[in-house]
Order: C-alpha cells, then structure tokens, then sequence
C-alpha cells in the first residue's frame, strides 16, 4: 500500500463551514457598526485565525485587540453550528467512510480553534479523522502556510508526510499542505487556488476513491 494517511483541512473543504464563519462575522461587528459583505470574508479563508483578527482589528477600527476579538468569534461560530448544524461538502463524508472501510487513517487540520472543531470531529463518520490539529494548539506564527500543521498531524498518526495526501481549498491551506511534502489535492471552493509543482486539482471530493488516491500517490514517488 502507497497511501498512509488522508489529511483534511476542515473549512470548506470538508465542511461547508464559510457561511457560519460569515454570520458569525457579521453577527460580531454589527456589535460596533461595521458592516459585512461576502467580498470581505474571501480575504480571510484559510488563514490562522490570529492573522485574520490581526487584519480585522486594523481594517475595522474595531474598539479591540486582535487577542479579545478571535474568542468572540470562535464563540459565535460555534453558536451558529449549534443552531444550524454543521454541511459537510459533497462527498466528504462518504469519502472518509471508504477510508475508514478501508483502513487508511484520517486527520483533521484546521486553522479553526479546538471548540469549533470538535463540532466536525464529533459528526464524523465513525472510525474517521482519529487525530486533529487545531489552529489554538499551534506556536504563534506557523500555522497554514507554514507546512508545520500537515507536519505534526503525519507525526502524530506515525507516518511518512510524503506518502499523504492533503486535502485544500484556500491558498494558504494549498501552500501548507504542499510545502509539508504531502500530495496535495485542491478542491476550490470560494477562492482563487496557487498553481503549484505537483498539485492535483478536483472540482468535488465526490470523484475521488481509495483506489484514486493510491493510484496518485503511486504516480507521484
């Protein structure tokens, strides 16, 4: 067997989570006025959550520090999961089933912090996505891009990073991923993707099997 481990980014890869990160957004600003638009929220996919409060802060003059406003945030996203429930993408959900069927272990690497991500971990598929690594348990500064977030979660499953494959849809997302040494499988959603050495491009996790992705990471040693 060629593939170890299949390594999932969480936000609009595996879960159709951006609209709740939007109303928890627009929610959280229209506290200070600020309105909310969905051109504003592109430029906040895939990046860890203290650069986007960083950004935030700044762009909005918002009356916080970037250290106050990521736990409003997390805490209104997982209300809004809560009321709502959590989408999966198309395919996601029986994609991690095949893999669990077939004995190939699953992670969750996320930028979110550990209380939203415990929402999609929970509603997983029995047996699926058995190690996590969460934006909040990182060192300052190396989450996605930095490849150190694919890195720890290989580790912690005990496999080699270069017989992975990753799943991505958001440029810093794609950049960590690659970088790490995995495959990586873009699946574009919202946002405009890198070109990239290697990177394999799918329109949905619905084209993809066990069989598929063996098959590319045969191809790509």
């Amino acid at each position: 067997m060629v593939l170890s481990a299949a390594l999932f980014d969480m936000d609009g890869t595996l879960t159709d989570s951006e609209i709740l990160w939007f109303e928890a957004e627009r929610s959280v600003f229209a506290r200070y006025g600020k309105p909310w638009n969905d051109g504003d929220q592109n430029d906040l996919i895939g990046r860890a959550i203290e650069d986007s409060c960083r950004l935030l802060v700044d762009r909005l003059e918002l009356p916080l520090t970037p250290d106050e406003l990521g736990p409003m945030l997390v805490a209104e996203v997982v209300h809004q999961a809560k009321t709502r429930g959590m989408p999966w993408r198309p395919g996601a959900r029986e994609l991690l089933e095949e893999c669990a069927q077939r004995r190939i272990p699953t992670a969750l690497v996320t930028s979110s912090y550990r209380e939203f991500a415990q929402l999609t971990l929970d509603a997983a598929p029995e047996g699926t996505l058995t190690v996590a690594v969460t934006g909040d348990e990182l060192p300052v500064g190396r989450g996605k891009p930095d490849p150190l977030p694919y890195l720890l979660a290989a580790e912690k499953l005990g496999v080699d990073i270069t017989t992975c494959v990753a799943f991505e849809d958001s440029r810093p997302g794609i950049r960590s991923a690659h970088a790490s040494g995995a495959l990586t499988i873009a699946v574009p959603f919202q946002v405009e993707i890198p070109m990239l050495d290697g990177l394999v491009i799918v329109e949905s996790l619905e084209e993809l099997s066990v069989d598929v992705l063996e098959q590319m990471v045969a191809a790509a040693r």
